[in-house]
């Protein structure tokens, strides 16, 4: 049996990603970021709520209400998930593991991996 916890976060930013070599006009965004991690059940739970929130809220404070493209070569949505489900990992527990993220730019559009 696998186990899992799941969070979600919201934070706003602006970017202007790079498509064909040319930049688009600087925008913003409201980014919701959803983060599922797995492993076994230690005292009932996997991670506490709190500490996920916490390892996860260190990480994306780095990008709310920042200007993306000081912070990546090409800030697309893509870019900057992966640069989050690296920034979790190294902040998770050993025995912790992150299964999922998805990133949504707005309502519309969003990214998913999964590890």
């Amino acid at each position: 049996m696998k186990s899992r916890v799941v969070e979600r976060f919201k934070f706003e930013a602006a970017h202007a990603v790079v498509i064909d070599g040319k930049p688009e006009e600087i925008h913003g965004h409201t980014f919701r970021l959803e983060i599922a991690v797995e492993g076994p059940l230690g005292n009932g739970y996997v991670i506490d709520f709190l500490q996920l929130r916490a390892i996860v809220n260190e990480v994306i404070k780095k990008l709310d209400h920042r200007n993306l493209n000081r912070l990546f070569d090409n800030p697309t949505t893509e870019n900057v998930a992966l640069w989050i489900a690296g920034e979790v990992e190294k902040r998770l527990p050993e025995e912790v593991k992150l299964h999922r993220i998805v990133l949504w730019e707005g309502d519309e559009n969003g990214v998913e991996f999964e590890f």
